[in-house]
């Protein structure tokens, strides 16, 4: 079937509408989402603040879409390490470190360590002034990484890995800081760093607990 021209101007606005939202996460995460304007966003898409306003509206709308698409990543990737069957608790904490090693080197070049890579830590840790339904998004997501992790340590005790009587609880709660707080580590002692605490977590657990 031949194109048509109003498929033709469909395409091409949902691909600008894909760029606005990768070149608008790239800026919050990297420059702060209070800090980035429309007109920032504009500039780097080679596009015009008029055009932004016709496909998201206001700012807040913006960065709700671009929140929600993020959510929708994160999701997946935590579902694709936690709950996925068949590896061990260790395989599972690497998988973790190696998305966030990858999302590390999405935003810092060779020889870079200090540029943020993750857009919920940004909005909390510089208090931006986002919309109530994004930091609920966020509290969401938070909420459901804990669950996928217990969902792992539960697996990994019923394969036969630590005892039986670990406390899910605990191992959680030392596990969640690494991907709580990675970026910020990063920003203040570089990705080598962050891979040692996720070394001595596993290393800490396994001693205490191993079967």
């Amino acid at each position: 079937m031949p194109t048509t021209e109003s498929t033709t101007v469909r395409t091409k606005a949902c691909d600008t509408r894909v760029r606005i939202l990768e070149v608008a996460r790239r800026l919050f995460i990297t420059r702060g989402v209070d800090a980035v304007s429309y007109g920032d966003i504009a500039k780097e898409v080679g596009s015009t603040r008029a055009n932004l306003h016709y496909h998201f509206g206001n700012k807040a709308e913006l960065v709700k879409e671009v929140f929600a698409d993020t959510f929708e990543d994160v999701r997946k990737k935590l579902e694709s390490i936690w709950l996925k069957p068949g590896l061990s608790l260790e395989e599972r904490i690497d998988l973790l470190f190696e998305d966030a090693q990858e999302r590390f080197h999405e935003f810092n070049q060779a020889g870079e360590q200090k540029t943020p890579w993750s857009l919920s830590s940004r909005a909390r840790f510089d208090f931006s002034s986002v919309d109530t339904e994004v930091m609920a998004g966020i509290g969401e997501m938070s909420r459901y990484f804990e669950e996928c992790v217990t969902h792992g340590v539960q697996l990994a005790i019923g394969a036969g890995e630590y005892r039986s009587d670990m406390p899910v609880k605990d191992v959680v709660l030392m596990i969640t800081p690494l991907w709580y707080f990675g970026s910020p580590i990063t920003q203040v002692s570089g990705i080598k760093r962050l891979k040692n605490h996720y070394a001595a977590t596993k290393r800490m657990i396994k001693a205490a607990y191993g079967a």
